[in-house]
């Protein structure tokens, strides 16, 4: 799936689960509290979600969370990092998330 199919696809589903259950849509509030800025400015946050959802595994999350950090300016440089520090705490069973992560990388154009 492109990131273009990702995003519609991701927003349909999360669209239905806040109209089916307010659980859904609260937990949604507390998740655009939790990483707007703050002391932690939210370019911060979405680096280090990058580094957590290596180790977690979550290839939906590595999309996201590195559309994010694109769209707070974070630079390509940066967001690698994030990637690698997410590597060294996962080792080397996380190599197809890395790889996940890169991909994305490469399809927002980001890197060549």
């Amino acid at each position: 799936m492109n990131i273009q199919e990702f995003n519609k696809s991701r927003k349909i589903i999360m669209d239905k689960m806040k109209e089916k259950d307010q659980f859904f849509k609260d937990f949604g509030k507390l998740d655009d509290r939790a990483f707007s800025d703050g002391f932690i400015p939210k370019k911060y946050k979405e680096l280090t979600m990058i580094s957590i959802s290596i180790v977690t595994k979550c290839k939906e999350c590595i999309s996201y969370h590195i559309q994010e950090s694109v769209n707070r300016d974070s630079s390509p440089s940066e967001i690698v990092d994030a990637i690698k520090m997410g590597m060294m705490a996962g080792g080397s069973t996380t190599y197809p998330y890395v790889r996940h992560a890169f991909n994305t990388l490469i399809e927002l154009k980001v890197l060549e």
